[in-house]
């Protein structure tokens, strides 16, 4: 079975190779790797097409800046392998990744196989990551594991039968069709191993200093994905999940990306509204009675616009 590995990569020179390295050294070789540079202004293009000479695996996709989201999709009609799996660009992988996990596809018969990862940091320090959620894995819980394409071998035909793409030009574009695409998929399986190397960097979309109105993006990005599993008609069936991803992302997440700016502050009230429109009921949610008690207070008190208790709370911990 073919996998094509969709590498998206934008002004990542410094880690490049080593991205590049950790894909093509994978003990599994029937593999295609296909590199879309996003627009980049520094040296990546140069070492991407050193790396197409070197190993006739690897094409080069050269493109304006659209954003990562419109790079996968590129990359994905592109495609030619039965499986995806996506690595960014200053990520790595384990030698034995890919193989391992092709082994739990049952030779193709499951639509994706998840595996754990590390944070990996500049001190060469990593984290321990579960991608599954602390409630376990089975046919509901698994929609809800990290929300990015990575770290899944994932069949093409769910993209490509449900016409699901990424969402151009947003930030959090994965929780857009990712949680979805996995409630599509008939059969699944889950290495509990971390072989995915994801690189804590400064400057990313989520680690900056100052505040970057894309975050108020995910709004847009959860309406999508519920009115998603509407059309998909699977609401009914994954109310639970979904319910609670609003919970994570939107009340508890995106909420604590506001506080910490006066700007996004006026947020606060609109997630309230969103949550009171949508789910009502979310304090009933079978899994948000599992987290931790200061878990509950923090999107208590997020709900009822508490902004000046909350920082302090948080300026204690």
């Amino acid at each position: 079975m073919k996998v094509s590995v969709i590498i998206p990569i934008y002004n990542v020179e410094s880690y490049l190779k080593c991205c590049l390295d950790s894909v093509l050294n994978q003990t599994y070789t029937n593999l295609e790797i296909i590199i879309v540079d996003d627009g980049s202004t520094d040296n990546s293009p140069i070492i991407c097409d050193d790396y197409a000479v070197k190993d006739n695996r690897v094409t080069v996709f050269h493109l304006e800046n659209k954003g990562a989201a419109s790079a996968r999709n590129f990359a994905i009609e592109k495609a030619n392998g039965e499986y995806l799996f996506f690595v960014d660009g200053d990520d790595f992988i384990e030698p034995d990744t890919i193989e391992k996990m092709i082994n739990l596809s049952d030779n193709g018969k499951k639509d994706i196989i998840y595996c754990d990862y590390f944070k990996y940091y500049n001190d060469n320090n990593k984290i321990y990551m579960s991608l599954i959620p602390f409630f376990g894995f089975n046919k509901k819980t698994h929609i809800l594991a990290m929300p990015g394409p990575v770290c899944k071998l994932l069949k093409k035909e769910l993209f490509i039968e449900n016409n699901l793409f990424f969402l151009p030009g947003k930030c959090f574009e994965d929780n857009a069709i990712m949680p979805l695409v996995s409630a599509l998929a008939k059969d699944y399986s889950y290495l509990k191993e971390a072989k995915y190397y994801y690189f804590q960097r400064e400057g990313s979309s989520l680690n900056q200093e100052k505040y970057n109105p894309k975050w108020e993006d995910i709004f847009e990005v959860l309406d999508y994905l519920y009115q998603g599993f509407i059309d998909k008609k699977m609401f009914n069936e994954y109310k639970d999940e979904l319910e609670f991803i609003y919970i994570e992302y939107l009340l508890h997440a995106a909420n604590l990306r506001f506080i910490a700016y006066e700007e996004g502050i006026k947020n606060i009230k609109k997630v309230t509204d969103e949550m009171k429109n949508k789910f009502p009921n979310w304090r009933k949610n079978i899994y948000y009675k599992q987290t931790g008690l200061k878990y509950k207070i923090i999107c208590n008190l997020f709900y009822y616009n508490q902004v000046s208790l909350i920082k302090k709370i948080l300026r204690r911990k």
